[in-house]
């Protein structure tokens, strides 16, 4: 009876090791995914509007990948920066603002970007894509290159309508 009960302890101990091992080699979304130099880690998201978009779609353009909440202050300065680059630059055809909620009610952001008249996608995040990007705080902003590799990750706001900083970045990202 009591080789049994060993035989049996030892099994489930076995099966619970090697589910946690499988879980844990097949888990994609790690903090450690989205690295400097290597590709950005693709996802799907949708928008406040529903429209569904995929990183990988957007290989061939520039993508400045930001992550923002509307309770942050330096977001809406940066959100505002990012309107006005776009208004006055027009959607150029190689470079596209991503723009991704983070920890946010999608429902009273959407009520406030359509008030203030913003342009650029917002996606909404259940956090597992913040979690692969390995966000602490917002804002967080990754520049990827035309070939979708992850070239740049930037803590805090950018005064994205300085009328030097996109286009320096388009010489760094081409």
């Amino acid at each position: 009876m009591k080789k049994n009960v060993f035989l049996i302890l030892f099994i489930l101990l076995a099966l619970i090791i090697t589910g946690s091992i499988l879980i844990k080699k097949n888990s994609s979304y790690t903090k450690e995914n989205a690295k400097v130099g290597f590709p950005a880690p693709d996802f799907e998201l949708k928008d406040i509007n529903g429209k569904k978009w995929k990183l990988e779609d957007l290989k061939g353009k520039i993508v400045i990948l930001n992550f923002w909440a509307s309770w942050c202050n330096d977001c809406k300065e940066e959100k505002k920066s990012i309107q006005a680059y776009l208004s006055k630059n027009g959607t150029p055809d190689d470079l596209v603002f991503i723009t991704v909620l983070y920890k946010d009610n999608p429902s009273s952001v959407a009520e406030m970007i359509k008030k203030d008249g913003y342009t650029f996608p917002v996606l909404i995040d259940d956090g597992v894509v913040s979690s692969i990007y390995g966000i602490k705080g917002v804002p967080e902003t990754f520049l990827i290159d035309k070939k979708g590799v992850l070239r740049h990750k930037i803590l805090g706001p950018v005064q994205w309508d300085n009328p030097h900083i996109v286009p320096h970045l388009r010489q760094v990202l081409m």
